[in-house]
């Protein structure tokens, strides 16, 4: 990949709707936990408690019922929607970052699914259409398989690089994994919203991890970047 072919203004706009996306959704989760009507648990109660939208027992398919209320589900809800719309908008701008290879459009139509899925979590809360609310839930494994193949064979980045991307999909893939066996056993040692975390989460840290290569990309490119005259072949590593 040439470096005239990464402009650095899209690299930075590309790492800063990712670290934009990640951070809004953290720090919602935390505002939203704390206005819980009862102790919201951060490894029992599932992500989407939070966007509930009512107040009382909640069944979740094949759970076990739990009490639940987010009088602040509006803000997670909409934090949802951002976080899966700029998880796209971040993919699309950083696309060029990867060779064109099949594998890399896989992944990126995998990521672009899943960012979809978060949106549609935070249209359809778990309590409206909790088979709809599901099948936007699937952006978890999707995410995980993902950022999987982007780490493993088209990211071009350096071995211990390539580690961290490698583990961090596949404790997400485990995450997910345990997130739908919790649904049917409640013989787990810890609750199901530590699977969904360990589902969720590793992707958002791999988006930082990308996002911060990427602009130490743009900060060697310099501003003229786009304009420059292609040089030596270089690898995102």
């Amino acid at each position: 990949m040439t470096r005239s072919l990464l402009p650095a203004h899209r690299l930075r706009w590309g790492a800063a709707a990712w670290i934009l996306g990640v951070l809004q959704y953290f720090v919602c989760q935390v505002v939203v936990a704390a206005q819980w009507k009862t102790s919201y648990s951060w490894t029992r109660n599932f992500l989407s408690d939070l966007g509930n939208t009512s107040c009382g027992t909640f069944t979740p398919p094949h759970g076990q019922a739990a009490y639940v209320c987010s009088p602040a589900h509006t803000t997670m809800n909409v934090s949802f929607i951002a976080c899966g719309l700029l998880a796209a908008a971040g993919m699309v701008l950083l696309r060029p970052l990867w060779a064109q290879q099949r594998t890399v459009t896989v992944a990126f139509w995998l990521w672009i699914v899943s960012a979809a899925g978060k949106v549609l979590v935070g249209l359809v809360p778990e309590n409206t259409d909790v088979a709809l609310h599901t099948l936007g839930a699937l952006n978890m494994p999707l995410g995980g398989l993902a950022v999987l193949l982007l780490s493993r064979r088209a990211a071009g980045l350096v071995q211990p690089w390539r580690r961290v991307g490698l583990a961090l999909g596949r404790i997400g893939l485990i995450g997910a994994t345990l997130t739908i066996t919790g649904q049917f056993t409640t013989h787990l040692p810890w609750g199901a919203g530590l699977s969904e975390r360990l589902a969720s989460y590793p992707a958002n840290a791999w988006m930082l991890l990308i996002a911060a290569l990427a602009l130490s990309r743009a900060h060697a490119a310099g501003p003229d970047s786009a304009s420059a005259q292609p040089t030596a072949h270089h690898s995102f590593h």
